[in-house]
């Protein structure tokens, strides 16, 4: 399930509404106070509205035969396995795994039979190898019946050391890849996984990640992005995550790229929701009573992800997300629209949901497509959905968690139509291997997945005759992909078939083809031909995963096709990524080629082909080999008087390439001994000619920016073109970049730019102290300012000061102490709450509290679309209470997420870092910060890395705003409106 209850913001409290006049009357709250007694199935089904009336819902199966489910599969013969998590909240131990079938074939599941008991919150169900595989923490289980008695007599742990967190986040929704391997969610309790089956091995951290396994239980491995509960993959294998407060994210690129390019690892999940959509949810129900209060017409605890891939809704549905709002009790859709290599995903209705119920028992957590091509839905149906958890200490003991359990349902979506006669169970475990070859063709994707699994299980190479022909079908594009993974899980895939995949005419097809081709280019000239003749491909699909399939390819074509590819693509982010993390061979010639191939590439390049220039030359001097880096300088030449956007950007690239290693392009140059120093002239004049460009008002902004950031990593005095350019008559993004420079700079220069702190606008003076703390001269120099009184300790917002001790300096440490505690002696986080509590019955000014919120939040949240998303989304957080909004505000970290905990991280040079962990590979460390900014460290360059037990949202506002401050964000958090931030 979902967490319903995100605190722990990381850097300040938000809240977003529309007025609730805006809301379609149709569909407005009901009045009504929540009930607290079950309805029938056949009640609660009356309180169903659909918003396309040719759909229908149907009930399949109910208590007493269902208790508390929370997800579902089917067997190669239609049974189904209910995944029963009926110790949910906090036990104890009675989770079940429960078998239904439809004997009679009338479409409800009469029979029930208890497959397996006494499981500790099993939350999700997966038929494989003749049993099921169930996510029951710390472990993945297998059980199997054996005697045909309908109980699991073998029950095994397949993988351990899941992390049991609360109950809602814990690792779910295992489905199947079209790469024949089983996908996970982590659920956001991570772990350490190790297999019983080889206790030897290592354990293999999924922290900040999803998984994947082979169905034999034989390899296990982290994967990219980290879904809460359910996941789904569409036909194609695009594969698809979801978290409480976001419907949909897309994983473009796999663990195996991110660890290759750790410095590209911020694009391998990508958020699609339409920019426009405000995140707001259009419930029929009575407004739930909630522990926390928070505004729930937004988003706020989706759950079930799935792709609709069956038959049975309509041509129209295919391909569609479906989403619950466990809460809200009502289930959300959302249209997915190609776009580049990716997609958007919109709202499919407008001012109302797919489905809604006016009871608010009705808890929709998971969603999937069935064997008769249907939608179903599973619904928890309970009083309470909440985990104790997130609610207040003293509420939970005057509540019964679990009321109402005993129940549960499973309702079923198609097309009036197709509602009679029900589809004939499918009965795939009888067909021999040939006839599942041809179930293949199936329009239903559950049929496809289940044929393909049990080719894979059986291997049976009687299949590969009709696995070619489906191929060779020009009818079928949706079973090629399934027909090409098995012939290649069977060792059946020869080079003849995978050639006519790369040139079938539906790209997605080449797409998949593409993703299987990368080891035999080396070997196959027929096969490498015609992948490089995808260059100029007209899909986008294909072209992004072209330089994938070529990557293991040491072919002067290679390079060529690449140049080819990037100037055509420099614009796309996804395939300009796609195209520097997979370079490999043709990196040495790769950027001497570029600039030759266009003038324009050196002279006067776009925004974009800037980015892609340093993009590629950092990670292509990431790597040890000093061959790319000769490369990279290369490519800038040894002479010339002209100086060149696109050489800056080079250069730019080798530095920032070069810094995750521990080295400096500038040191390496002043050895009298290097093989370098043929370029130092060239170096030396481009440096001059950035500082010239940055100080140019007649350049273009970005080559501008770009100019700077050289200027200051090689000029001989970078302090004096930073403080020439934080002025207030410069362009606001040029001060800026030369507040965020400024971490660069030694004491000195530091000391003089607070000399002149007076002439600095307020936006600048903020973004210099938050980079003056990220490096030990910068918190020297402004120690020493502050003693000085040349900056007064109140400008200095509680960030700055949480940073400043994190300083490992003793001597350092100990001035810092000297000016912080006498204004702030670690004040009680209680007692500030209860001293401003007297505020909350104040009225306040609703404009100034919503600049007071853009000031101090919005660098960290979401709200109506607009800000960063650093901490939580908090869209629903209006209605709570002022007196619990003065808790969010003030003690940030009383209800801590783990998820939301700060780390700090110090590098082996002595900078210490700050964030939320955005993801952690066995190459490299992300820390998200506010702003949305990220910090990359590989893991050698890490010294010490720890989590602080508290909320990135820093203790201490109080020392930052006065009590009118706080009655006037008080005032705009509890009536919030959008229309009242800068820019709306």
């Amino acid at each position: 399930m979902s967490r319903l209850l995100v605190r722990a913001s990381a850097a300040c409290v938000a809240c977003l509404a529309l007025a609730w006049p805006n809301e379609p009357a149709h569909f407005a709250w009901a009045a009504d106070k929540p009930r607290e007694t079950p309805l029938s199935p056949a009640d609660e089904l009356a309180t169903f509205q659909l918003a396309d009336p040719r759909l229908t819902v149907e009930l399949v199966a109910a208590d007493p035969e269902l208790d508390s489910p929370v997800a579902v599969c089917w067997d190669a013969d239609g049974r189904m396995f209910v995944a029963e998590m009926i110790d949910y909240p906090l036990g104890p131990t009675s989770g079940r795994i429960r078998m239904l079938e439809d004997r009679d074939g009338d479409a409800r599941y009469e029979h029930a039979t208890i497959f397996a008991d006494g499981l500790r919150f099993p939350n999700g169900v997966f038929a494989s190898r003749g049993g099921l595989l169930v996510t029951a923490a710390p472990d993945i289980l297998f059980l199997k019946d054996t005697n045909g008695d309908g109980r699991a007599d073998e029950k095994h742990v397949v993988f351990g050391g899941f992390g049991e967190g609360n109950q809602q986040l814990r690792a779910n929704g295992l489905t199947w890849g079209l790469d024949n391997w089983i996908y996970g969610a982590n659920g956001r309790s991570d772990g350490a996984i190790r297999r019983p089956a080889a206790p030897t091995e290592p354990a293999i951290s999924i922290r900040g990640r999803d998984f994947r396994f082979l169905p034999d239980g034989s390899r296990f491995e982290p994967t990219t992005g980290a879904s809460q509960f359910g996941q789904a993959a569409d036909d194609w294998g695009n594969r698809f995550l979801s978290w409480n407060t976001i419907p949909i994210r897309h994983a473009v690129f796999d663990q195996s790229f991110v660890e290759r390019n750790p410095h590209l690892a911020d694009f391998a999940v990508r958020d699609i929701a339409d920019p426009g959509d405000t995140g707001q949810v259009f419930p029929i129900s009575a407004r739930p009573t909630t522990f926390n209060r928070e505004r729930t017409d937004y988003y706020n605890a989706l759950a079930g992800l799935t792709i609709y891939r069956g038959d049975a809704l309509g041509s129209e549905y295919a391909g569609n997300a479906f989403v619950g709002e466990s809460l809200t009790n009502l289930v959300h859709h959302r249209r997915l629209t190609p776009e580049g290599a990716s997609f958007v995903s919109r709202r499919g209705e407008h001012g109302r949901e797919f489905l809604a119920s006016r009871d608010p028992w009705f808890h929709p957590v998971f969603m999937t497509t069935g064997p008769d091509g249907a939608l179903y839905v599973v619904d928890f149906y309970r009083r309470w959905v909440e985990h104790p958890a997130f609610v207040a200490e003293s509420l939970r003991s005057g509540v019964d968690w679990r009321q109402g359990h005993g129940h549960g349902r499973i309702w079923k979506v198609s097309r009036r139509e197709n509602t009679w006669p029900p589809r004939p169970a499918p009965n795939l475990s009888r067909l021999v291997s040939t006839e599942l070859a041809r179930r293949l063709s199936s329009p239903n994707g559950w049929m496809r997945d289940s044929a393909h699994r049990l080719l894979v299980e059986r291997a049976d190479p009687q299949a590969g005759p009709v696995l070619r022909a489906t191929i060779a079908d020009n009818r079928f594009a949706t079973a090629k992909p399934h027909a090409l993974a098995v012939l290649q899980a069977l060792g059946l895939l020869d080079d003849g078939t995978l050639l006519r995949a790369l040139e079938d005419g539906e790209p997605r097809v080449r797409q998949l083809a593409l993703r299987m081709v990368a080891p035999r280019l080396p070997h196959s000239q027929t096969l490498a031909q015609s992948v490089l003749n995808m260059s100029d491909f007209p899909h986008p699909v294909v072209r992004f995963e072209l330089p994938g399939a070529l990557r293991l390819l040491d072919t002067p074509a290679k390079t060529n096709a690449l140049v080819k590819l990037a100037d055509l693509e420099a614009a796309d982010p996804l395939i300009s990524v796609a195209i520097v993390g997979n370079l490999g061979s043709a990196a040495e010639g790769f950027l001497p080629r570029l600039l030759a191939h266009d003038a324009a590439w050196r002279k006067s390049p776009s925004a974009a082909q800037m980015s892609f220039l340093s993009r590629a030359a950092a990670g292509m001097c990431s790597a040890t080999d000093e061959r790319m880096l000769t490369a990279c300088l290369h490519a800038l030449g040894t002479s010339g008087a002209e100086i060149s956007p696109g050489e800056l950007a080079i250069l730019h690239g080798i530095d920032q390439g070069l810094a995750p290693r521990g080295q400096s392009l500038r040191a390496m140059l002043a050895k009298p001994d290097t093989s370098l120093l043929a370029y130092g002239s060239k170096i030396r004049a481009l440096t001059v000619g950035a500082e010239r460009a940055a100080a140019d008002r007649k350049q273009p902004l970005d080559h501008r920016l770009l100019a700077l950031q050289v200027a200051v990593r090689f000029g001989q005095r970078p302090g004096d073109l930073v403080k020439a350019l934080l002025v207030a008559d410069e362009a606001q993004a040029v001060q800026l970049a030369a507040a965020d420079a400024s971490s660069q700079l030694d004491k000195s220069a530091l000391a003089e730019i607070f000399g002149q702190w007076q002439d600095l606008t307020t936006l600048v003076r903020r973004a210099v102290l938050n980079s003056a703390v990220r490096s030990r001269a910068g918190a020297d120099a402004l120690v020493s300012a502050v003693e000085a009184e040349q900056i007064a300790l109140g400008e200095l917002e509680p960030a700055v000061r949480f940073a400043l001790r994190e300083q490992r300096d003793p001597e350092l440490k100990r001035r810092i102490d000297s000016i912080l505690l006498p204004a702030h002696e670690e004040a009680n986080r209680a007692q500030v709450v209860a001293r401003y509590e007297p505020l909350a019955g104040r009225a306040g000014d609703r404009t100034r509290g919503a600049a007071l919120f853009e000031k101090h939040c919005i660098a960290c949240h979401v709200i109506q679309g607009r800000g960063q998303r650093v901490g939580p989304d908090l869209s629903g957080v209006g209605s709570r209470p002022k007196q619990s909004l003065l808790v969010d505000i003030f003690d940030p970290s009383r209800e801590l997420a783990s998820n939301f905990a700060a780390y700090t991280l110090v590098t082996r040079t002595g900078q210490v870092l700050s964030g939320l962990m955005a993801s952690e590979t066995a190459a490299a460390v992300t820390l998200r910060r506010a702003e949305g900014a990220q910090d990359v460290v590989p893991r050698a360059q890490i010294e010490e890395l720890r989590a602080t037990g508290k909320s990135l949202m820093p203790e201490g506002l109080e020392s930052v705003l006065s009590e009118d401050n706080v009655v006037d964000l008080l005032e705009f958090l509890a009536q919030p409106d959008a229309r009242l931030l800068s820019g709306t």
